[in-house]
């Protein structure tokens, strides 16, 4: 075993105290968020800090006198393992022995963790670097698993780590670098480290600051525990009303919120009865899964499309918006059937748009004047439903009727056609399975639980009796609550938890495990996100009342020719399916608007009650027709109601230049009948004249600024917990790759003013600067020389340059201010260029790159240089 010099005392002693020490610190932060994950730690954070400490500082004190690694480590290596052979004669019992073989093999652990992070730092060159990475990804991996419900605790959990992955590399290239460590190598790290710790938090603090909007949202969506009012699907807006998320994280633990959201009225009942069909109500679809933070996704990019997204907010009072393509792209011609459902919103978004698939069509209506004061918007819709879709389609229902109408279904069902001959792109996305091992298992369980299915839908109703199943004593196996709970193994799939073991879950849970199951049997099946439907009410048939607790996630299925159909597996939760208070009345519904127009007042007559609308829009018996720019229609309004923004007004309350909706119930309107191609102006010119007029909404042209309308159309955009610690590593990172690239800029920049320097004592300055700087980046330093003795015993000698003719131009320009000649004004003009070159033609690139990207040498060069320059 060879002995080498040992470390000077005062850099052993820096890297115990700025390096080693540190690194302890921050261990501990690791080890206690390790310690929530992992049982086998026993809530020992700081005990086991102590362990990796002393192994850091231990090895440090040995490899400071060169020892050899492989040898120390592999004696060390064989002592602990002797230790622990032989612990078993040191415990009474078998727990005992257990017990301290754990804790043992975790002090090994940890020491000899520490003992070869305090070689690295003791005797490699960028070893701070590598330490600096590994502990802040193992902070984001152990913070992303975290229930972090505040700021103030995310800041708390990532600071310590960003913070210590700037200093340590800082800290380490500071001592390698300064190479007297006498007392003055004290005074010059604390003068260094204490103006880095003031850049390092104004640096962090700014990026806080900047990022507190977007880092509160994130972690009141993704961080801690459920709270009152909170659900997985569903965010509160700052008006009070409500939107559904883009995605749904898989939570230990949600909220509940029993605030009711709105009520509709769905005209679907059973084919010849007057029993109502309930449909679910949808928003969208999750499909698409990361893995990695078990958080289903929306994807705007579906093969097929069908879905439909308007902005029932941004219409005209009774306009309509259509969209046929989705009708093709749900891809089903049988058993279909256009349904009719009346929103009428109270707390949900005036943006969001819900209807059972397929909606196609979206009008906003009236509110009837009795029911404004509860409801604050209004729509109809249509969809292009199937007449084999139910809310009731997997739960069986005591309804001797209802169980007769599902058997009839099931058996439609069974007859379908298979997938082969299907589109392989739409077959690849929708039944796609992540890659994992985990996922496997899940398609191992279907394969068990289906095995006697001969067809997709028994496949279905297979995967259905699994999550109904009881036990032995009649009690359910699967349960619903919205406390799942963490696996207690780190890193577990909560899917997997949910499946295997507690097989407790709420919808989401429910959903992502019916959807990789029937995906891994080859069923096209996606997650829709919208609303689960009730039948809560015996007298007003056809109204449903929908609370924030009845956000749902459910599975659809594609069946060939019949389309997508509803399919929820979720157990029974009582709480969304009844209701909190008892269902109010429903809203009288508005009778059915003939006519609406939208366009700007030109002129009102009080007296006469008429208004001369300039029409941009119509819509005649919910068609849309196009009307010339110049078009006038005008009103009778001796009946009409007049409305801004929501609130009654007299008639006199409109002037020239209003924007209005003016809509009309009239039968005089009824009676006029629609003719084929015929145009929006051809029509007005045969309505009546003046035209009737019920109601009309005003607002005015310059009540929404551009802004605000640019504003409400730009979608929300959501950031993981994760994305934001990676977005505060990445500017970290790209705050240490711009300090890299630090000396380059400076040569640039000492390059650019000689070229635009004019004056030759100018000129002659920065020339001096440049060869001077890029010689000292390049490794040929100039010491205790003068410049004259640097140019004449080191640099031309080593280069065969003319640096010592520059020199004697630069200093006779520099201190006797003399005229210079032709000659020498062409040398310092001709002088850097070629000097450069001869330079690094006689350099190896490899030094020179690392001298540009080493921010320490150019910060010697200001440090040392400059100041010897002047001082002689």
């Amino acid at each position: 075993m060879s002995i080498q010099r040992a470390t000077p005392v005062n850099e052993l002693l820096a890297k115990l105290i700025f390096l080693i020490l540190p690194t302890a610190f921050v261990g501990y932060f690791l080890l206690q968020y390790a310690n929530e994950y992992y049982s086998v730690l026993q809530n020992e954070a700081v005990m086991q800090s102590v362990y990796f400490a002393a192994g850091m500082g231990i090895s440090a004190l040995v490899y400071s006198f060169r020892f050899r690694f492989s040898i120390t480590f592999a004696i060390l290596a064989i002592v602990f393992y002797s230790i622990y052979k032989g612990l078993d004669t040191m415990a009474i019992g078998e727990f005992d022995a257990f017990f301290i073989s754990v804790q043992f093999r975790v002090f090994t652990i940890l020491f000899l963790a520490g003992w070869f992070v305090g070689y690295g730092f003791t005797r490699l060159r960028y070893w701070s670097i590598i330490v600096a990475a590994t502990i802040l990804t193992s902070c984001i991996l152990l913070i992303a698993k975290a229930q972090v419900d505040t700021v103030e605790k995310l800041l708390y959990s990532f600071a310590p780590a960003v913070l210590y992955a700037v200093y340590i590399i800082f800290t380490a290239e500071q001592i390698y670098n300064y190479k007297d460590k006498s007392q003055r190598f004290w005074w010059f790290l604390i003068r260094r480290l204490s103006f880095f710790s003031l850049l390092a938090l104004l640096v962090f603090g700014s990026v806080t600051y900047l990022m507190k909007g977007e880092i509160e949202e994130t972690v009141a969506q993704f961080g801690g525990q459920g709270e009152e009012g909170e659900n997985s699907m569903l965010q509160k807006n700052e008006d009070g009303s409500f939107d559904l998320k883009d995605y749904s994280k898989l939570r230990s633990s949600l909220g509940r919120s029993n605030e009711l959201l709105f009520c509709a009225h769905i005209d679907n009942f059973f084919e010849g009865t007057d029993i109502p069909n309930p449909l679910y109500l949808t928003a969208f679809y999750y499909t698409k899964f990361d893995t990695l933070t078990e958080t289903f996704e929306r994807d705007t990019f579906l093969p097929n499309n069908d879905l439909f997204e308007p902005d029932p907010s941004k219409l005209p009072m009774f306009f309509t918006e259509v969209d046929s393509s989705v009708i093709k792209n749900s891809l089903k011609d049988k058993f279909r059937e256009v349904v009719e459902v009346e929103i009428y919103n109270k707390s949900l978004s005036p943006n969001t748009y819900l209807a059972p698939h397929t909606g196609f069509f979206v009008q906003p209506i009236t509110i009837e004047k009795d029911f404004r004061d509860q409801f604050k918007s209004a729509y109809r819709t249509k969809s292009y439903s199937s007449a084999l879709n139910s809310a009731y389609f997997i739960y069986n229902s005591e309804n001797e009727q209802l169980k007769a109408f599902q058997e009839e279904r099931f058996s439609v069902l069974r007859k379908a056609k298979g997938y082969k001959g299907l589109d392989s792109s739409f077959m690849a996305y929708y039944t796609y399975m992540p890659s994992d091992e985990k996922f496997q298992n899940i398609a191992n369980l279907a394969k068990n639980v289906t095995q006697s299915a001969k067809t997709p839908v028994d496949q279905v109703l297979a995967i259905r009796d699994y999550f109904l199943a009881k036990d032995e004593e009649g009690n359910q196996t699967f349960t619903y609550t919205d406390n799942p709970g963490i696996p207690d193994i780190p890193s577990a799939s909560k899917l997997q938890y949910f499946l295997f073991e507690n097989k407790q879950g709420y919808c989401a849970y429910y959903a992502g495990a019916t959807l990789f199951m029937l995906r891994s049997l080859g069923i096209p099946s996606r997650i829709a996100v919208g609303f689960l439907t009730q039948d809560r009410s015996d007298k007003n048939k056809g109204w449903y009342w929908y609370y924030a607790d009845q956000a749902h996630a459910w599975v659809q299925v594609y069946f060939p020719g019949y389309g997508w159909l509803d399919f929820d597996t979720t157990v029974g939760n009582s709480e969304a399916e009844e209701s909190p208070q008892p269902d109010g009345t429903p809203p009288m519904q508005p009778p059915r608007a003939w006519l609406a127009t939208e366009g700007v007042v030109e002129a009102i007559d009080t007296i006469k009650k008429t208004i001369d609308l300039k029409v941009r829009h119509l819509i005649f018996k919910d068609e849309e027709y196009d009307v010339d720019s110049n078009t006038l229609l005008q009103l009778d309004m001796k009946i009409a109601a007049v409305y801004r923004d929501s609130i009654a007004v007299p008639l006199n309350n409109i002037v020239k230049g209003d924007a209005g909706t003016a809509v009309s119930y009239a039968e005089a309107i009824k009676k006029v009948n629609k003719r084929p191609n015929e145009t929006g102006s051809q029509l007005l010119n045969r309505l009546p004249s003046p035209t009737p007029i019920d109601e009309i909404y005003l607002k005015r042209e310059d009540a929404q600024p551009e802004e605000a309308k640019t504003e409400i159309s730009t979608p929300e955009k959501h950031l993981s917990i994760v994305s934001i610690l990676l977005t505060i590593a990445g500017i970290v990172l790209g705050v240490f790759v711009i300090i890299l690239l630090l000396p380059y800029l400076v040569y640039q920049y000492f390059k650019m003013r000689y070229k635009k320097a004019q004056a030759y004592d100018k000129k002659a300055y920065w020339a001096y600067q440049t060869v001077s700087y890029y010689l000292h980046i390049a490794g040929i330093t100039r010491g205790e020389k003068t410049p004259m003795q640097y140019a004449q015993q080191v640099v031309d000698p080593a280069f065969g340059t003319s640096f010592t003719s520059f020199m004697n131009v630069y200093l006779k320009q520099k201190y006797a201010k003399q005229e210079l000649s032709d000659k020498e004004q062409v040398l310092i003009k001709e002088f850097v260029l070629p000097f450069i070159k001869q330079v690094r033609h006689k350099t190896k690139a490899g030094k020179r790159l690392k001298g540009f990207l080493n921010p320490f040498k150019m910060t010697s060069y200001f440090y040392n240089t400059v100041e010897k320059e002047a001082n002689h």
